[in-house]
C-alpha cells in the first residue's frame, strides 16, 4: 500500500476549479501522519487543505468526495 499526501488549493466563491498536487509519497502510514501533522501546522493559508489518500495499486486512484 502507498500513502500520498496531498495538496489542495481552493479558493472559495471562486470559479475556478480546485488545484492538486502531490506532496509526498510513502508506503509507511506513521510516516505519511507525521508529514500530514508537520505540513498542517506549517500551513497559513485558508484556501490549502492537505489529505492522505491510500492506493494499492489494484485499481485506478480516484479522489473521493472529501478530498475533491
Amino acid at each position: 500500500m502507498i500513502y500520498f499526501i496531498i495538496r489542495k488549493f481552493k479558493i472559495e466563491g471562486s470559479s475556478y476549479a480546485p488545484e492538486y498536487r502531490v506532496e509526498k509519497h510513502t508506503d509507511n502510514v506513521d510516516e505519511a501522519n507525521k508529514f500530514l501533522s508537520a505540513l498542517t501546522l506549517l500551513e497559513d493559508s485558508k484556501h490549502i487543505s492537505w489529505h492522505i489518500v491510500q492506493h494499492d495499486f489494484n485499481e485506478p486512484l480516484i479522489l473521493t468526495k472529501e478530498v475533491a
